[in-house]
């Protein structure tokens, strides 16, 4: 994979491959940085930093991948090829390339999506245990196949139902949902219908529906597709403070 520096960006080649022309190129952002405030209530269901039990660092040795390409002689197709990098938490990361270099693919395997891949993947220093892994990370897809017949609190609470069960009390679920949804700022749209929400709306709801067990680690597979200009710079305002948070974020 290859990633052209643009003059807006400083480019950290903080994931690299053993061939240049192969080079996944990531911007990084400090948690110090970052701007936009973070609330600070002491409530058990409360959307706060400090409800993060825990913070992941991820770190990657030789990834490669490859598919099959043919049935007669079973040609392979690399599509990573020693990917080597570190995400780290508190940081915004984004991998850049261009279309078809693999992006999709590399967070299809770091988030455990794909498993037969060759290569070492660990967190914080050890061997990765997938399962685990994948109930303390989130994945949100470009395509997030809202349930269009739901409103925004039906989803929200639906998800937590799902994601907390009975780990936490009714009351508490209410409290975190209620959180999250007014600092996602959809507030105001409670109890439209997802079908109905706008482009910028839906990429909101999408990332609350992953936050309600608040995941250390998250994973965004191109955020600002099919967004204006206007709402792309919110939606990664957004995921900065999600950093700022101390989660590690990677799009």
């Amino acid at each position: 994979m290859s990633g052209t520096p643009k003059d807006s960006m400083e480019m950290v080649p903080s994931c690299s491959s053993s061939s240049s022309k192969e080079q996944v190129y990531t911007t990084q952002t400090s948690r110090h940085s970052l701007d936009g405030e973070v609330s600070s209530g002491s409530t058990a269901g409360s959307f706060t930093v400090t409800n993060l039990t825990r913070t992941l660092d991820m770190q990657f040795e030789n990834l490669s991948y490859a598919v099959k390409t043919g049935i007669i002689k079973k040609e392979q197709k690399t599509i990573l090829k020693s990917v080597s990098g570190e995400f780290k938490a508190g940081e915004l990361t984004a991998i850049m390339g261009p279309s078809g270099a693999g992006k999709s693919t590399l967070l299809d395997v770091l988030s455990g999506y794909i498993e037969n891949f060759n290569g070492k993947l660990s967190v914080n220093g050890l061997p990765i245990d997938n399962k685990a892994f994948r109930r303390q990370s989130a994945y949100i897809m470009q395509d997030s196949n809202l349930q269009p017949l739901l409103t925004v609190k039906e989803a929200m609470h639906f998800s937590s139902s799902l994601k907390i069960g009975d780990e936490m009390s009714k009351e508490n679920k209410r409290i975190r949902v209620e959180g999250i949804i007014k600092a996602i700022g959809l507030q105001n749209a409670t109890k439209t219908l997802t079908g109905q929400l706008s482009g910028g709306q839906l990429k909101r709801l999408a990332i609350a529906l992953e936050l309600v067990n608040n995941p250390p680690v998250m994973f965004f597979d191109e955020p600002t597709t099919g967004l204006d200009s206007s709402m792309s710079f919110q939606c990664i305002s957004l995921l900065k403070q999600l950093s700022h948070q101390g989660r590690t974020i990677i799009w």
